[in-house]
């Protein structure tokens, strides 16, 4: 062993590139995997904040008038009559929330911005699992009241306030005053393209008669229990308002299993909805179960895609490797031959080329790890994805690495093992 570290550092060239090799072929695969199970987690932190087990209710913007179409208008079906049915009759449902919205211009100070305005109860934020990062969420007492209070996403809250803390401030919507209750934790982008950061929330009532004068909706969330139940739920909550609007599709002798069986996964994104089963709806049924799916199953082609180029990059590595240190042998033939002739046993030929190339791996390996653990980081903060850096996972990638670096330098020292000390030493 001590020949062999010797003689790695005297043929420099061939150690850096033994080195480099492998430590290119470790750090691709650690990071590469380190990148995909962080990738993960932010699509899962995004259905966390969508709600996952959540059916959306929405009027339908095109309607039927007089035989013909009219799009575009809006539609003012979804009335509190429809929630409080909903809430009565169908089972299965936990959490629930009716929602209104509209842009106006929101005033502090001398800064203006215009913004949307949402209108919800306290439980809509238990749906959307999001907490306040400043000040304190509106309860029921304030619903009750029709308080004029505002939570300001943390975009609406700098744009205003800049870094301050704005709670207990007084704002004006649409020359209405409002007293700031709180700031919301940041959330970032929506994987529907939204900014629910850059708006501002108020009690639903408070929204409807002091801001909006309106009596209808313009959607209801449900939190279902379980992702299993989502589709019996949607349907009864379907046929319901069916038969509230007068617009009845589902006969009365469909049971529970044939309702349970029918499709109702409409991804809030491609808006596939109920409305393809009649012409006439007047609302749309959304569900996230569908986009979930698509999501990871998408992912999951990426995932395949970012592990092939790794463990691309490994072998390209491992037969750098092999290549370095075949070449190195063939050209140190006469010392081989002249160990030999002096006496060396083949078991010494074979340890010594095999420890200096499993130096160079091994050295390479943990500059490796190192190296992907800061790039790793540096490439999770520039995309703006949770970092996830697995001592255990990185461990066993570079056991996996270190395999490979010794199964090629076993094969190029078994040459030197091959070499006969008579032609060896006549070779030049």
């Amino acid at each position: 062993m001590a020949l062999a570290a010797r003689n790695f550092w005297r043929f420099r060239l061939q150690a850096v590139l033994i080195t480099v090799a492998s430590m290119t072929g470790t750090a691709g695969v650690i990071v590469s995997a380190g990148y995909a199970a962080g990738g993960r987690q932010k699509i899962l932190n995004q259905f966390s904040q969508l709600g996952v087990n959540v059916i959306v209710i929405t009027p339908e913007q095109s309607r039927v008038v007089g035989g013909r179409a009219r799009t575009g208008s809006i539609v003012t079906t979804l009335t509190e009559s429809d929630y409080k049915a909903i809430q009565q009759s169908v089972t299965g449902i936990s959490v629930s929330s009716p929602t209104v919205a509209r842009v106006f211009r929101i005033r502090a100070g001398n800064l203006t911005k215009n913004t949307t305005i949402v209108g919800c109860t306290p439980e809509y934020f238990a749906i959307k699992h999001w907490p306040a990062a400043q000040g304190d969420l509106f309860d029921e007492a304030a619903a009750r009241r029709e308080a004029r209070v505002a939570l300001l996403g943390a975009t609406a809250a700098r744009d205003l306030f800049g870094d301050a803390d704005p709670t207990d401030l007084r704002i004006t919507i649409n020359r209405v005053p409002f007293i700031v209750a709180g700031v919301l934790a940041e959330r970032g982008q929506g994987l529907d393209a939204s900014s629910e950061d850059d708006q501002v929330y108020v009690p639903l009532d408070t929204a409807m008669h002091r801001l909006l004068n309106i009596d209808y909706y313009n959607s209801i969330f449900f939190e279902i229990p379980g992702v299993e139940h989502i589709d019996s739920v949607a349907v009864k909550i379907d046929r319901l308002l069916q038969q509230r609007h007068n617009r009845g599709w589902v006969s009365n002798d469909v049971n529970d299993d044939t309702t349970a069986n029918l499709n109702v996964n409409m991804p809030e994104l491609s808006r596939k909805s109920l409305s393809h089963q009649s012409r006439n709806r007047d609302f749309q049924i959304q569900n996230r179960k569908s986009l979930i799916e698509t999501q990871l199953a998408s992912f999951g082609r990426l995932t395949f895609l970012v592990n092939w180029v790794a463990l691309s990059a490994l072998a390209v590595s491992s037969l750098g490797v092999f290549a370095i240190t075949w070449i190195g042998i063939k050209n140190r033939t006469r010392e081989i031959g002249t160990r030999r002739a002096i006496g060396a046993r083949i078991a010494d030929i074979l340890v010594q080329f095999f420890a200096e190339g499993m130096i160079g791996a091994c050295t390479g390996c943990a500059l490796g790890a190192a190296l992907s653990y800061i790039a790793l980081r540096i490439i999770d903060e520039r995309i703006g994805q949770p970092f996830l850096f697995s001592n255990s996972a990185a461990l066993w990638e570079v056991a996996v690495s270190l395999t490979l670096y010794s199964t090629f330098t076993l094969i190029s020292s078994i040459r030197a093992i091959r070499v006969r000390p008579l032609e060896a030493l006549r070779s030049e």
